[in-house]
């Protein structure tokens, strides 16, 4: 203050700066609690109006001004809304990897709660899936004011696995948390739209150069589909099922790019025989058969049903154990229970003397000849010469090595007495093979069969040339080709990222072993 009086205005005006501002302390606390009312209480009034449309529009002059952009932006939600016929979520419970179509026929987007004030506290809208909890933030966030942690995600996702067997593949650019690709409050079907699309942008960094990664892999480089990608592997059987007990190995082998891959079946069926363009022998005459006679598709369309007997063959291929007996037939199920029906048929032919019929009338049976065999009908075995066990003999040597199972199965006579204490324990014994078991083809890949339904079977399955069910029928990906481009667009055909087939979470690492496929179980009936 040297130099300056105290009339002096800079000193005057210094004063005037240190005085205390009259209201500072009122003003304060007006901001505090203006603070308050808009960031706290305003938002928890507006949430006991959440989802209550008409409370916006019943505001004064708010209310008309709030009505129009909103009726647009319920429109514009509607049009972005995915079709659930395409929409592609991970089936919980299943097996890693799998995916199906998602439910979201009955969806309807939250509304927002009373002028969107509630924005000041919520980060967004939580996925579909999510939104059950979306009143009770702890279901995902186990800790107050922390993000989501893995361990988070996986106590409802206990079906998730890692990309790769981590014991093996140290790579850092796999150490990324599940909220790095899954970011949930971004709308109701974000979710749905990363994992169509998140997986394909970083594929090609290791899978371009896969051995750099991880040496000992079996998986070639990938760029991309359209001309950086190898054939297919697909997943068959390791050898042929000796027992229906045994567990049946199963590998992924790459399909060649000439000549014709083979599994082994223990089942004998020519493709090329049922699909014949001049129709195929049947009860009614000729009939011209298709892929859908067999092949029918699950109820969500992703894959097919199992082809059984009882549905798709016993048409034609009846197990009629007599002629004079054609409406009665043997179980298809184990050769004990084949012995046992035919032991206990002409044990009662010989003691009754009588042929035990219904009332409806005999059925015409088919009798399937080899190529340049002579005709012949039928052989009867109730007045043939000999005891009841003879004629059940010969009935059975007709059944297993002539007319039935011999047509479809690999049946070997074997020595010795069948089991103990059962009606056929007696008559000669077979062996049949068991078939191989059902799998999944691609086990590392997702295809919707629904998805191809404008394409023919004969498009991608050759099956109309293929003489042995041993023949692995599934597609190249030269087929593959023909419609689906790589990621970058091309006129007539559908841009193809490595996301459209697969996902990043894989099932188990190695193809678990199988059990072999038996025949089908005969019902007890009661009384019989």
């Amino acid at each position: 203050m040297s130099g300056h009086t105290p009339d002096d205005p800079i000193t005057a005006e210094i004063r005037r700066a240190q005085r205390p501002m009259v209201g500072r302390r009122l003003l304060s606390w007006l901001l505090f609690l203006g603070g308050i009312v808009a960031f706290l209480v305003a938002p928890v009034l507006a949430s006991l109006h959440g989802g209550d449309e008409s409370a916006v529009g019943q505001l004064p002059i708010i209310g008309a001004l709030l009505a129009e952009p909103a009726a647009k932006t319920d429109a514009r939600m509607l049009a972005r809304r995915p079709d659930p016929q395409t929409t592609p979520d991970y089936a919980k419970g299943e097996a890693a990897g799998f995916y199906q179509l998602a439910d979201l026929s009955g969806y309807k987007a939250a509304a927002p709660t009373l002028m969107a004030l509630d924005r000041w506290w919520n980060p967004g809208p939580l996925a579909v899936a999510h939104q059950p909890w979306a009143d009770d933030c702890r279901v995902c966030h186990s800790g107050a004011f922390t993000r989501v942690k893995d361990a988070d995600c996986l106590s409802c996702h206990k079906a998730i696995s890692d990309h790769v067997d981590r014991k093996s593949v140290h790579d850092a650019r796999l150490d990324v948390r599940c909220a790095t690709c899954h970011l949930d409050h971004q709308g109701g079907f974000a979710l749905a739209q990363q994992n169509k699309h998140a997986v394909g942008r970083d594929c090609a960094d290791c899978h371009g150069d896969i051995k750099k990664s991880f040496a000992k892999t079996e998986t070639e480089n990938v760029r991309d589909f359209a001309d950086r990608h190898p054939n297919f592997r697909v997943q068959v059987a390791d050898s042929t099922p000796a027992t229906h007990d045994m567990r049946v190995a199963l590998k992924r082998v790459r399909l060649p790019d000439h000549g014709q891959l083979s599994e082994p079946t223990n089942l004998k069926f020519p493709h090329d025989v049922h699909l014949d363009k001049k129709g195929i022998g049947s009860p009614d005459g000729k009939v011209v058969m298709k892929c859908a006679n067999c092949h029918q598709p699950d109820p969500d369309g992703i894959n097919f049903k199992t082809v059984n007997m009882k549905d798709h063959c016993q048409s034609c291929h009846a197990l009629k154990m007599e002629p004079a007996l054609s409406n009665r037939e043997v179980p298809h199920g184990s050769v004990t229970e084949v012995l046992n029906t035919l032991a206990e048929l002409y044990s009662f032919v010989g003691s009754s003397g009588s042929v035990p019929r219904g009332p409806e009338p005999l059925t015409k049976t088919i009798v399937i000849q080899r190529p340049g065999e002579p005709e012949r009908q039928p052989q009867s075995f109730v007045r043939a010469a000999g005891n009841p066990a003879g004629r059940a003999s010969a009935a059975a040597v007709e059944l297993f090595e002539k007319t039935s199972c011999v047509i479809c199965h690999e049946v070997k006579r074997i020595d010795g007495p069948g089991k103990v204490g059962t009606p056929g324990r007696n008559l000669p014994q077979w062996s049949v093979a068991p078939i191989a078991p059902d799998h999944a083809w691609m086990p590392k890949s997702s295809f919707s069969h629904a998805s191809h339904a404008t394409a023919t079977c004969e498009s991608c399955h050759d099956a109309a040339k293929s003489k042995k069910a041993s023949d692995v029928l599934m597609p190249a990906i030269d087929g593959c080709r023909d419609c689906h481009a790589g990621a970058k667009p091309v006129s007539d055909k559908i841009v193809s990222e490595c996301s459209l087939c697969h996902g990043f979470h894989m099932p188990t690492a190695k193809p678990e072993a199988v059990p072999a496929k038996p025949l089908e179980k005969v019902q007890k009936v009661a009384g019989r």
